[in-house]
């Protein structure tokens, strides 16, 4: 069973999910489709078993400071999704295996200071969850084509104005000025957003657990 999930999940590090089917998987490890049935019904059961390994041990997350776990938390997932962004992929709809439900293990008893009620420790554990997949995904749709690289800042700005116009012509003028911006066109150095995303979440914890929790 562990070659046939290490093929799988060198074939989903090199070409996706999709690529770990159970006749590329037999064909890698030098056996028949067939034979791979006596360890795995369905290829659904095989992305169950690689997407655990891909996960991997839950974190270390500092004691007595839900903020900093939290902090710490998102940040390892995030790196997770970015290392092996066909993670991204796989259906969250999954149940939870040994390694995501040692993940969440750890996310609860690090917000365990805050002093949130289960649903709402879940609820946050969603928010962060989330916020990590999308910026994740962001980062993985989002390639820099040549006619905008920082290599080629002549082509970049003729772009720009292209689109300036286009934008202004149809009075998107908010959109415009915000492109235009040089923290957001790349000219300058800016925040990572997904650092400031995540630290605008845990205000909004913060507040609500010094609101007194659902008031």
């Amino acid at each position: 069973m562990d070659e046939i999930v290490a093929a799988a999940m060198d074939l989903a590090d090199g070409e996706g999910i999709a690529a770990a089917s159970l006749p590329k998987v037999a064909a890698r490890i030098g056996v028949t489709t067939n034979a791979l049935y006596r360890y795995v019904d369905s290829k659904e059961e095989l992305v169950v078993l690689v997407a655990d390994r891909a996960w991997g041990a839950a974190p270390e997350l500092p004691a007595d400071d839900w903020r900093a776990a939290a902090t710490t938390w998102s940040q390892r997932l995030h790196e997770r999704f970015i290392a092996r962004p066909w993670l991204l992929d796989v259906p969250t709809t999954l149940p939870l295996t040994p390694h995501t439900a040692a993940w969440l293990d750890v996310l609860i008893v690090g917000l365990g200071p805050a002093g949130l009620p289960s649903n709402e420790v879940l609820y946050s554990a969603y928010l962060l969850d989330s916020h990590a997949r999308y910026d994740a995904n962001l980062r993985r749709n989002a390639p820099t084509p040549p006619a905008l690289s920082v290599t080629h800042p002549d082509r970049r700005r003729a772009v720009r104005g292209f689109l300036d116009v286009q934008l202004r012509a149809r009075g998107l003028d908010a959109v415009a000025d915000v492109m235009r911006d040089p923290a957001f066109v790349g000219d300058a150095t800016s925040p990572d957003g997904f650092e400031f995303g995540l630290a605008r979440i845990l205000d909004g914890i913060e507040a609500h657990v010094a609101g007194g929790r659902g008031r």
